[in-house]
């Protein structure tokens, strides 16, 4: 059991999946003509090219303190007995080491809610039967996993053949979008690997118009044992740079 509450801490802190932005008033004009003005400037906006638009990513994400991710998993596979699997979770993350997040995953079986908190090297996780926080420490480095050189935000730059960007929109925020694949050996920090060498994941993301900054991220095909080619992971991001506070638990 203990090493299952390893693993769903693991997992749970790479979600490791970004919006700030605000209406404008002036004279008389109403709200909505100023949404309705900067989606369109947004929809006309100059299409970059796929390098100059994942170069924007990599240097705008640096500079994020804070944001949302929720994670939904499509058409999961199988389950091991011993084996724990995610099937949602949704979470905050406060650069450079901070993460709370609250996921449904497969436990021998059965549908359970486990907590997770993370700051710096202390990490602090529910039992998934009684609900009461344990310590885990030395496991995880959420700085490791924030990072964009290293962590979710490194897959994107690990895709293979890559499209030109598309005009998409994501939870209503303009974006562009880029397909291509991604060697599953990549996402294995994340799922646990366990698939043949070689296989390969159909990929996307979208990217901000505004801002540069991912606001999805789609992997499907075989990631994890028990996975079939049509089981999907979807990262939703969002809520850039709020202000979140994150404390470790009472123990």
């Amino acid at each position: 059991m203990f090493l299952s509450r390893i693993s769903i801490g693991r997992t749970l802190i790479f979600m490791m999946l970004f919006l700030a932005s605000g209406l404008l008033f002036s004279g008389c004009s109403l709200p909505w003509q100023h949404a309705t003005s900067t989606n369109v400037a947004l929809a006309n906006a100059p299409k970059p090219t796929t390098q100059q638009l994942l170069a924007a990513l990599q240097k705008n994400f640096r500079n994020v303190s804070a944001f949302h991710v929720v994670l939904k998993v499509d058409n999961p596979g199988s389950v091991a007995t011993a084996q724990v699997q995610i099937r949602s979770a949704n979470g905050d993350v406060v650069m450079p080491d901070k993460v709370k997040a609250q996921a449904v995953v497969i436990l021998s079986g059965q549908s359970v809610t486990v907590n997770l908190i993370s700051v710096g090297d202390n990490q602090y996780i529910t039992d998934p039967i009684t609900g009461q926080w344990r310590v885990i420490k030395g496991v995880l480095d959420p700085r490791t996993l924030t990072n964009p050189d290293t962590g979710i935000l490194s897959l994107v730059s690990k895709m293979q053949n890559v499209s030109q960007p598309v005009d998409d929109t994501v939870n209503g925020v303009p974006c562009w979008r880029v397909t291509g694949q991604l060697n599953a050996k990549y996402l294995a920090f994340f799922t646990g690997g366990g698939v043949p060498a070689g296989t390969m994941l159909q990929t996307s993301t979208c990217v901000g118009k505004a801002d540069s900054l991912p606001y999805q991220l789609t992997v499907k095909g075989r990631a994890a044992v028990g996975d079939t080619t049509a089981t999907t992971r979807t990262f939703s991001i969002s809520n850039y740079n709020e202000h979140v506070s994150i404390k470790a638990p009472q123990i």
